[in-house]
């Protein structure tokens, strides 16, 4: 039997791969962490979506959906009947709780219960995929079974739980009785490693590459860092949205020049021969659908969210940090991208002492914190003229 099982139930869980299953008419269920919203999705048969168009939201239904919570006994039946799966929750630091579930449906499948099944993993990482199924084998589970899948996935989305704010932008919540409501752009493309010759994927629309690297800087280093440089700055502007930070030139044109000319160059320089995208002429192509898609006003993507949890965002490893790091290994001087985090640790109100804390807890050495902040002070006066420009731009 074949079927779709979607564990999580987020925004990219909802408005991208259920929507995909019932496209090809694949039975499906989700399973999740709390039991009022596992009963309230099974009574209501199906869940509601918001899509944020370019000119106005409407709404797509997903029906004939069945939940369950990942504490429920039959969660190891519906793992063992599934095809494919996509693991669409936080982080990786939540996988400890799936691993029994998937070693032991893992050995039913062995057992002939079951057929072999593909996993989808979600999770914004590097090498997720390898951390889960690392994780089924040392549980004692089987991988001939299941073969997780590392993925890339650029559609933004936002899960929203206020009353006062979804009334205000006229959205639908995910059923009647539920207290979120999921709100995603139309943009729905999937990046994902190739899958193996003996397990079959139903699920439509993905582009398969042997080697996603090249995909997963671009989405960190490039979409990820912008994102984030936009949020920042639309924060000391006191924007609640991205799109009104985007509208702001001086900000526009930094972030701009940081995602081409910084982020573009090394993936240029690394990996030209991997596609147009990563061509000097694809590169722009990219950065001018997805600045489009980052300035819709109808997604309501506020600074406050994309900007939150600093001390992850701001790490020696992640979006700005990272992406100063990366650029700079090629003998490019990052100074786009580290205007950027000049004004994100202000937003968040950060000293050097709290940023040198805050490496040292990703294995940063002294030498290379002290160089990065000593980088970072000589552009104290570029930045305080460019935070000058942006405060008192007007349209």
């Amino acid at each position: 039997m074949s079927a779709f099982v979607g564990i999580g139930m987020g925004a990219i869980q909802a408005g991208l791969f259920l929507p995909r299953a019932q496209e090809v008419n694949l039975p499906r269920c989700v399973l999740v962490r709390r039991s009022e919203q596992a009963k309230v999705i099974t009574c209501a048969s199906q869940i509601v979506v918001n899509i944020a168009q370019n000119n106005d939201i409407s709404t797509i239904e997903v029906n004939n959906l069945n939940a369950a919570t990942l504490e429920d006994p039959k969660s190891i039946e519906l793992l063992t009947e599934a095809s494919e799966v996509s693991v669409a929750i936080p982080s990786v630091k939540d996988y400890p709780s799936l691993v029994p579930l998937f070693a032991v449906a893992s050995s039913r499948k062995a057992k002939g219960h079951g057929p072999k099944c593909l996993v989808y993993v979600c999770q914004n990482e590097l090498a997720a995929a390898q951390q889960l199924t690392n994780a089924i084998a040392s549980a004692g589970g089987n991988s001939d079974y299941f073969q997780c899948l590392d993925t890339v996935i650029g559609k933004m989305s936002r899960t929203i739980r206020a009353t006062i704010e979804i009334e205000k932008l006229g959205l639908k919540r995910g059923a009647i009785g539920l207290q979120e409501a999921w709100l995603v752009e139309e943009y729905d493309d999937i990046f994902v490693t190739k899958h193996d010759a003996n397990f079959t994927r139903q699920l439509p629309r993905f582009t398969e590459c042997a080697d996603l690297e090249p995909f997963e800087i671009a989405k960190l280093n490039g979409h990820n860092a912008a994102h984030c440089a936009f949020a920042f700055a639309g924060m000391l502007m006191h924007q609640q949205f991205i799109s009104d930070a985007i509208a702001c030139q001086p900000v526009f044109a930094v972030v701009q020049d940081a995602f081409l000319n910084e982020t573009g160059a090394f993936l240029q320089s690394r990996y030209c021969a991997r596609g147009l995208m990563f061509t000097k002429i694809g590169w722009q192509q990219h950065a001018k659908e997805l600045f489009s898609r980052m300035a819709n006003p109808w997604l309501h993507d506020e600074c406050s969210r994309v900007g939150r949890q600093p001390e992850r965002k701001l790490g020696w490893n992640d979006r700005l940090v990272g992406t100063i790091r990366l650029v700079e290994s090629i003998g490019i001087t990052a100074t786009n991208w580290r205007l950027a985090l000049q004004c994100a640790t202000e937003a968040c109100t950060l000293d050097e002492d709290s940023l040198g804390r805050l490496w040292v807890q990703s294995n940063a050495t002294h030498n290379d914190i002290r160089s990065m902040l000593e980088q970072q002070r000589k552009l104290l006066s570029r930045y305080k003229s460019w935070r000058h420009e942006f405060l008192t731009w007007q349209v």
